[in-house]
This record gives structure tokens, C-alpha cells and sequence, in this order.
């Protein structure tokens, strides 16, 4: 009865906390070893970083775009005709 109420108290708890201290919470909650925890919330960090690195290039990339695009309409617009 203890562990589920810690359980559910770090459930509450998730939107304050960061990912890794979620893990390492709710894994001594149910018993499983913090090292375990430490080793798939580290996985789990490395993923949604690598998703955020990539989500972050991606726009890098479409403003280049949209960057070389208004360069080239200006160079039109700027032309003599």
C-alpha cells in the first residue's frame, strides 16, 4: 500500500520533474534498481534529444530555404525591366 502511494505521488508529480528523476522515482517506487532506471531513462533522454536536435535542424533547414527564396524574389524584384 506504501509503494503505490509513492507511486501515485510521483505520478502526480511528473510535469514538475524532469525525466531521469521521474525514472529514478518511480523505479524505487516498484522496486527496480536505480541503476537499471539510470540506464533506460538516460536511453529514453538520448531520444527525445536526438528527436529535438532533429526537429530543431529541420526548421534550421526550412528557414535556409525560405531565406534563399525571398533572396531570390528580391533579386527579381530588383532587376531593371
Amino acid at each position: 500500500m506504501k509503494k503505490a502511494l509513492v507511486l501515485a505521488a510521483a505520478l502526480a508529480s511528473t510535469p514538475l520533474l524532469s525525466g531521469c528523476l521521474v525514472g529514478d522515482i518511480a523505479g524505487a517506487a516498484i522496486g527496480v534498481t536505480a541503476g537499471a532506471v539510470g540506464m533506460v531513462g538516460g536511453a529514453a533522454v538520448d531520444l527525445v534529444t536526438t528527436d529535438e536536435d532533429e526537429r530543431q535542424q529541420q526548421e534550421i533547414d526550412q528557414l535556409k530555404k525560405d531565406n534563399e527564396e525571398l533572396r531570390r524574389q528580391q533579386q527579381q524584384s530588383s532587376r531593371p525591366e
